[in-house]
């Protein structure tokens, strides 16, 4: 199995057929190909290979003339590439299997590497975070329970990419490289212990990413190819790097490769997080930590798809919470990257000259260990949107949207002190639990308040793209119109009205709900505690 020349990656054409491509065919054929047809974790692994790929192949776009070259450039400079490192893409090699140490073993001597005992080995599965793996549950994965699954190879393959780059830290067996220990026991006490493990370079923080989507997939990849020029404003001059193929790691104190690998822009953009060997047939595998990577909690520059915002006088990545919207978070996103990091992704840098553009935001939210939930929203991002002023007016739109969901849930919990004489006490015996007890009460109003917001977006859009035109002011009124409606129906639909106790109730969290005045209105435990998260 040639990861270059065969056919692996999941994607759709122009006419709506789901089929396979190989890494060639989506250089070469990518304008006959719409998009990927893969996860949102997948998404963002793929396109950091094709980025790889790309900057590789081309040893650039160096500046923004040659990225204006780069469609004439590609297709017929990556196939040479290819050709050339075709040895270094062999999946099943003896010596160099791509992104696989050959010299892996579960035991210090060496000696358990033959096929026998491969039955003592980890299923390749284990990769995949959507199975019943580990913690997660086997309620939608019902093959979880049989002790072998069917698992293609072209599966096998992206899952082993996108677990190098979202694999998240924890306990792990040992596995021996050369008869060397590959990672740090958790106990030094126990000599046959589990081995500490280190989060992937894309999972930290639940960070959001972001990738331009052209018409066809060949565009999609020139979009999100930064130049080199802005890749040493953002990373502070910098090594461009090697991809890892060609310059693996051949042991542990090969120092070269391990930081070209670990603290290069071109080297982490397909990372070696874990240390992987897969059988000959590619259903099982020796499993174990593999490089550290440095993350943005310490010093290092962002990921290049990654978004960086200013909270409580602090640097941070911006995360993806299940109960906030992506929409809510468009603004910081779009905002381009600075010399010190802050803004938008690198990935993005091609819209600041753009009339209109499609934005891919794809993230997994983890809860330590655990991985929590994936999303992926497609947005049309108007060019009104992309400046300075479309920016400020669509965040101020999105903090008028903010301020009724907290006036609903102000006055839902208004409501629920009328008609319960023991809700405050209990409140209080909840101690720093109560944020989560009011979250409870209020999310029957907030979700479908959301839910309808989310519906009626393009009048949002609409009034963003209306800016410097006499139709700022009337569709301003139309969508702000949308978000009072919205917050009435909610509290009528979350608050009865079947008793007069209740009716009482009602109208005293009415008159909180359509006051004008907003010197009383307090700030709610769900937003408190989404800025905590």
């Amino acid at each position: 199995m040639n990861v270059a020349f065969d056919r692996w990656i999941p994607v759709v054409t122009l006419t709506g057929e789901s089929k396979l491509a190989s890494l060639k065919e989506v250089f070469t054929e990518g304008d006959k190909l719409a998009d990927l047809a893969v996860r949102p974790h997948e998404r963002v692994a793929l396109m950091r290979l094709f980025m790889c790929v790309a900057h590789a192949t081309l040893n650039g776009p160096k500046d923004y003339d040659e990225w204006c070259r780069v469609p004439g450039r590609l297709p017929n400079e990556t196939e040479e590439y290819l050709m050339n490192q075709k040895n270094s893409f062999e999946l099943f090699d003896k010596k160099k299997p791509w992104l696989q140490l050959s010299e892996l073993t579960d035991d210090k001597k060496g000696l358990n590497t033959s096929e026998d005992s491969v039955l003592n080995w980890s299923k390749v599965s284990k990769m995949d975070f959507a199975f019943a793996t580990g913690a997660n549950s086997t309620l939608f994965d019902h093959q979880g329970l049989l002790d072998e699954r069917d698992y293609p190879l072209h599966q096998v393959i992206v899952s082993m990419l996108t677990f190098q780059c979202f694999s998240v830290g924890g306990l792990m067996g040992q596995i021996f490289w050369n008869g060397l220990l590959c990672g740090e026991l958790a106990n030094h006490r126990k000599e046959k212990g589990p081995i500490k493990s280190s989060d992937g370079p894309c999972v930290p923080s639940s960070m959001i990413h972001a990738f331009l989507r052209g018409h066809n997939l060949a565009s999609t990849i020139q979009l999100n190819i930064p130049t080199y020029e802005d890749v040493r404003f953002c990373y502070n001059n910098q090594e461009i790097g090697k991809p890892v193929w060609e310059l693996m790691p051949s042991s542990l104190s090969d120092s070269e490769a391990i930081v070209n690998a670990t603290s290069t822009y071109v080297g982490r953009l397909v990372p070696l997080t874990r240390f992987i060997r897969l059988n000959s047939s590619g259903s099982k595998m020796l499993l174990g930590n593999g490089l550290t990577y440095p993350f943005f909690s310490n010093g290092f520059p962002p990921e290049p798809s990654a978004t960086v915002t200013i909270k409580s006088d602090k640097r941070v990545l911006l995360a993806y919470r299940p109960s906030k919207a992506i929409w809510r978070e468009l603004s910081a996103i779009l905002v381009k990257r600075k010399s010190d990091n802050t803004g938008g992704p690198l990935t993005l840098q091609a819209m600041q000259d753009s009339n209109g553009c499609d934005l891919i935001i794809a993230a997994l939210a983890r809860d330590k260990a655990t991985i929590v939930d994936t999303i992926e929203s497609i947005y049309h991002i108007p060019k009104k949107l992309i400046t300075t002023e479309g920016n400020i007016a669509y965040e101020s739109e999105v903090k008028k949207a903010d301020f009724f969901a907290n006036r609903l849930a102000w006055a839902v919990e208004t409501y629920r002190k009328e008609i319960d004489g023991g809700w405050e006490g209990r409140l209080k015996s909840a101690g720093p639990k109560s944020g989560k007890l009011k979250a409870m009460l209020h999310s029957s109003a907030t979700n479908y308040y959301w839910t309808t917001v989310e519906k009626n977006l393009s009048y949002l859009f609409n009034h963003i793209e209306s800016i410097g035109t006499e139709e700022a002011l009337p569709t301003r009124k139309i969508w702000r119109n949308i978000l009072f409606s919205a917050t009435c129906e909610a509290y009528r639909i979350a608050c009865g009205q079947e008793t007069p106790r209740q009716i009482k109730a009602f109208s005293i969290g009415w008159s909180r709900l359509v006051t004008k005045s907003t010197e009383s209105d307090p700030e709610t435990e769900e937003t408190k505690e989404e800025d905590e998260e």
